[in-house]
């Protein structure tokens, strides 16, 4: 059996004002591709990058699917931290006669395709993205303080036969996995994951993290995103993939890395503002840091004739505590949960939110999104 791991397509994302569609969509044609040479796709969720997708964002994703489908490969794909759940999940019985088995919101149970081969059956559980409100009412006779109760009390009710092979695919935070600038995490950390709750599994289909990466055990995976995000997720790192799973007889897995070739790569460039300027012209997107002692007049626009797509511009010049444009972004997607905490912890210095706190917090702002939404 071989499956075709991605996730966090962030379909409509704009790095800085800068429309990354076309970017998107000759990578999901590379995605196409692939899937053709699998036995079942896995999307570890972040279809979208917003919860109220653009109509061109719409228009991309459902042609994807669409390609998707017309391959005759079932598809798995579930909700994440940036979905609309309810949108993943819309007209599910739909999308399943095309081959699409989509999970939205957690209905108390997980959703389940099973696939056959010469080795027997394999389980595909889907698991979408859930915080502890999402669990808490199903199970009520159940301790559901933090994340990890949520996912464990999701796993502990689900209809699992680990004498058979099992895919879990999810979308969380794993403890002890890496992280970079383009990431939505919750302050703190309350949101993060022991890896030991996927014990028992054959593949684990992680989304949620940008960075290609396992987490303890080589089976539990990140297939990380199909383009970078940001400078930091290119910084280090190998090349963005799709991961190839293939797999036998129960405990016979071997992961197969497929890279994915960007239309605009990201890169760093670093120079004075004359040197950096006489470089060849470059449609990349780039982070420019000027070694100029004093900064130039318009840099910017010097730049841009060079590097029409440049992205931030760093001066060393500038004071350290300047807020770059990756900060502000960062803080316009963060969660207004995560805004609450982080205020909460500049007026307390010293004291963290309790469980019990962050449990009346999730309510709180679940309640207030509902009425949002009515």
């Amino acid at each position: 059996m071989r499956f075709l791991h991605i996730s966090d397509l962030h379909i409509g994302k704009k790095l800085f004002q800068l429309s990354l569609l076309e970017d998107q969509r000759h990578v999901l044609n590379q995605i196409v591709e692939l899937a053709r040479t699998v036995d079942c796709v896995l999307v570890a969720g972040d279809v979208f990058n917003r919860a109220q997708p653009a109509q061109e964002a719409l228009a991309l994703a459902g042609d994807f699917f669409e390609r998707l489908s017309a391959t005759g490969v079932p598809v798995a794909v579930i909700a994440g931290n940036h979905d609309n759940a309810e949108l993943i999940g819309y007209c599910a019985g739909v999308l399943r006669a095309g081959g699409v088995y989509a999970a939205g919101s957690y209905a108390g149970r997980l959703e389940k395709l099973t696939l056959h081969d010469g080795f027997g059956a394999v389980d595909v559980h889907l698991l979408p993205f859930v915080r502890p409100a999402h669990v808490r009412p199903w199970f009520p006779e159940e301790t559901i303080d933090s994340y990890a109760d949520a996912v464990r009390c999701a796993l502990k009710h689900a209809e699992i036969d680990f004498t058979r092979r099992n895919v879990l695919v999810a979308h969380q935070y794993v403890a002890g996995a890496a992280v970079c600038e383009s990431e939505e995490l919750i302050v703190g950390g309350v949101d993060q994951i022991p890896a030991s709750l996927f014990e028992g599994f054959d593949y684990v289909a992680l989304g949620h993290l940008h960075t290609p990466q396992k987490v303890g055990e080589p089976w539990v995976r990140y297939s990380g995103s199909p383009l970078a995000y940001s400078v930091s997720e290119v910084r280090g790192h190998a090349d963005k993939s799709a991961m190839i799973v293939e797999m036998d007889a129960k405990g016979d897995v071997r992961l197969l890395p497929c890279p994915l070739t960007p239309l605009h790569p990201m890169r760093e460039v670093r120079g004075t503002l004359a040197e950096l300027t006489a470089q060849p012209y470059s449609e990349d997107y780039v982070q420019a840091t000027l070694t100029d002692p004093v900064l130039p007049m318009d840099a910017m626009g010097a730049l841009r004739i060079t590097y029409p797509n440049i992205v931030t511009l760093r001066a060393e010049c500038m004071a350290q505590g300047a807020a770059d444009l990756a900060e502000i972004e960062r803080v316009e997607q963060a969660l207004p949960i995560d805004h609450f905490v982080q205020f909460y912890r500049m007026q307390n210095p010293g004291r963290e939110l309790t469980p019990r706190h962050m449990r009346v917090l999730e309510q709180l702002f679940a309640e207030i999104g509902e009425e949002g939404k009515a």
